[in-house]
This record gives structure tokens, C-alpha cells and sequence, in this order.
């Protein structure tokens, strides 16, 4: 399906200006022991409000992917997805070059409860988990030449694809699907599913308490996932992969459909997806589609380069 929709749509692209005029994260310049060969960088909506992030420094690279908000509840008029995206680019950026995955988790969670009690937010996101500022994201250590992988940011490691989605995503997408399609049976029409999408206001309060799955050493194996919430992550649902030199790493957020060795290739069955299903029911089942106004389901970032040395 993912090769007959690419080859099918081939002729939607026929510029890719867009890349460059609407990138709202250019090229870096210093990289490092890699070579970056493309950079992408869009919010959904705005830059203002974009929630996914890239970051790199001659010792890291990483996409960072901020939750998306579930309430709104706001800190600073930012959301709480945007509020965790920036505090894990902060902490990288103060982490030693030669940090472990272990050390990196911790320096990351340790800015996050730093936050909590600089802004009297402790006690809350105690209480209430769906508060928490959450985060996923994918980094490259260039000291130790690893992928560390925490929550489902996908990674392509040379032709090694790993997506590490969560069970209970897929569960919510297939309720959404679900709930939208006997809404259609009953007299709804697309454009109502686009503007109101009831299957999303079904699924939302199991996504509001779903934060108590992450980080919850409890959890049952299927729903238990890693995120940076500012609370202790469990090691063990964190991924690491040696990257040896010459290899070609991609890191991107989930705002892409399926992840391919060049961004036009990504870009382009992306566009077939929001081209053919929209609403992400079909084709690409999602917990949310596109909304009228709005650039995709979800902002993106990818970032592709080779390890030289």
C-alpha cells in the first residue's frame, strides 16, 4: 500500500519550494563528526505553535516531539506540548558530551521536575497526570555514536526502521475510526467529520488518562510507554542502537506517516495521505486528522545525516 500510494501521487509534487520557504528549522551549520544532508522543520498550524523540535550541537542531534495538548491548560500562553519540546532542547543543550542514555534520561527528567517547582506545578502534575508537560524524542550521541529512542519519535538507522509506536495509539486511532464511521452511516457528512470529528471527542477522555501508562512502572507490558514527563523513566522501555561510521540516520517525529530514507520521499507519501485520507481513518489510521485551515494531521521534523567519523 505505502509503494502504490508514493508511485500513485507522484504527480501531486511537482516543486518542492516548500521545503525551503516554509522550513522552519534551515540547515545547521555546526554538526559536528556528521554530515547533515536535509533538515525539515513544520508546525500543522504555525511556528508559533509548532510542538515538534530539532536539535543539534557538535555532541547531539535530536527531534523532539512535545505532546499534543489535551486540555487548556497553559503555562506562559504556551501549551503544555510546546512547554516540553523547549525544556528538552534546553537539557540537551547543557548535557555533557559524553552523557549515557541513563545519564541523558535523567538530566532531561531532572530539567522537567526543575520546571514544575520553579512554576508551584508540582503538586498538580502529581495529581492530575494529564497536566504533566510530556515529550517524546530521538537523539544521536556523536561521543558514543548511539540512537537513543524514548516514546515513538521513528528512526531509520541505515535500513533499520524502528517506530516504536504505543499499543494503546493504536487502540484509540481504531476507536476514533470506528465512532467516525458509524457517524458517516448515520447521515454525517466528511466535511462535518473534518470541522467537529466526533470520534475524537469520543476517544478524548481515554486519552486524558491514558499519562497514567507512561512512566508507570506498574503498568501492564502492551500499555506501558517511555516519555520525559519530568518523572523517573523506566530504562527498559528506552531503546538504544550503536550506529557505526558511515552509517545514514534519519530521526523524525511521528507527524510523518511512514519514514523513508529521503525527506521528498517522506514529504511525498505524506501528501498521499492527506490526500486520499484527510481524516486519517483509512488509509492511515490516526487518533486525529487534518483540520480545515491546518497544514497536516500533526507538525513533523526530520532531520537526515551520516556519521563520518
Amino acid at each position: 500500500m505505502v509503494k502504490t500510494l508514493y508511485m500513485m501521487d507522484e504527480q501531486l509534487i511537482s516543486a518542492w519550494t516548500y521545503l525551503e520557504t516554509e522550513n522552519e528549522s534551515p540547515l545547521p551549520s555546526e554538526c559536528g563528526n556528521v554530515a547533515i544532508h536535509e533538515c525539515f522543520l513544520q508546525g500543522k498550524h504555525s511556528p508559533q505553535t509548532n510542538e515538534d523540535g530539532i536539535f543539534v550541537s557538535p555532541h547531539f542531534i535530536a527531534v523532539v516531539d512535545g505532546a499534543t495538548a489535551k486540555s487548556d491548560f497553559r503555562i506562559a500562553g504556551k501549551t503544555t506540548g510546546r512547554l516540553a519540546m523547549e525544556l528538552v532542547k534546553d537539557a540537551l543543550g547543557k548535557l555533557p558530551s559524553e552523557a549515557t542514555v541513563t545519564e541523558a534520561v535523567q538530566v532531561v527528567t531532572r530539567r522537567f521536575h526543575d520546571f514544575y517547582l520553579e512554576n508551584g506545578l508540582l503538586h498538580t502534575v502529581e495529581a492530575i497526570s494529564a497536566r504533566r508537560l510530556t515529550a517524546c524524542a530521538v537523539i544521536y550521541s556523536q561521543t558514543r555514536r548511539e540512537v537513543w529512542q524514548i516514546g515513538d519519535c521513528p528512526c531509520l538507522i541505515g535500513d533499520v526502521c524502528s517506530v516504536n509506536g504505543k499499543a494503546i495509539d493504536e487502540i484509540m486511532a481504531s476507536a476514533r475510526t470506528a465512532f467516525n464511521e458509524m457517524a458517516l452511516l448515520g447521515g454525517e457528512s466528511l466535511d462535518s467529520i473534518a470541522r467537529n470529528d466526533p470520534g475524537r471527542a469520543f476517544i478524548m477522555p481515554f486519552l486524558e488518562r491514558q499519562a497514567c501508562f507512561q512512566n508507570n512502572q506498574e503498568a501492564p507490558e502492551p500499555y506501558a510507554f517511555a516519555v520525559f514527563d519530568g518523572f523517573p523513566v523506566p530504562l527498559g522501555l528506552v531503546k538504544n542502537f550503536p550506529v557505526s561510521i558511515g552509517c545514514e540516520v534519519v530521526l523524525a517525529s511521528d507527524g510523518y506517516p511512514h519514514l523513508y530514507p529521503s525527506l521528498k520521499e517522506s514529504e511525498l507519501h505524506l501528501r498521499s495521505v492527506l490526500t486520499h485520507d484527510p481524516h486519517c481513518m483509512r488509509v492511515y489510521k490516526s487518533t486525529k486528522g487534518l483540520v480545515p485551515g491546518n497544514r497536516s494531521f500533526d507538525d513533523r521534523a526530520y532531520i537526515r545525516f551520516t556519521v563520518m567519523k
